[in-house]
């Protein structure tokens, strides 16, 4: 089962890698801020450094919040804690980055179908600089 795969690692943002934490803090900036009908992109940039980065997380968030099964659970900024979601995002975004696409399939393949995943992969693909 999925939370398996998390609930012995429960790293708390600062134990994370730091590239993980930023990802789930973008994120939960990006939630909260169009909720609130805000422009997220100068609180992205803070954390994702990268204005192209921005652009492209921002539509894989923009999906991930689309196609998730069930609303994609985010808790709040200044929560140490990631959510089980926040880390099947960073996990799937680390597999991505690393071009690891049968890792990434069976991270996803239980809750997500198989043009989701497709388009999630590529979306975070993307995202590392190396893709252009």
């Amino acid at each position: 089962m999925l939370i398996d795969q998390f609930s012995p690692y429960r790293l708390t943002l600062l134990e994370m890698p730091a590239g993980d934490a930023r990802y789930i803090l973008a994120a939960r900036s990006w939630c909260l801020l169009r909720k609130a009908a805000m422009d997220p992109h100068s609180r992205l940039l803070t954390y994702l450094h990268s204005e192209r980065r921005v652009v492209r997380f921002s539509l894989f968030i923009e999906t991930v919040t689309q196609i998730w099964p069930e609303p994609f659970a985010l808790h709040r900024p200044c929560c140490a804690m990631p959510s089980v979601d926040e880390m099947v995002m960073v996990q799937a975004l680390r597999c991505a980055s690393l071009r690891n696409r049968p890792q990434f399939e069976r991270l996803l393949h239980e809750m997500l179908g198989d043009d989701a995943r497709d388009l999630l992969y590529a979306q975070a693909a993307a995202l590392d600089e190396r893709s252009t």
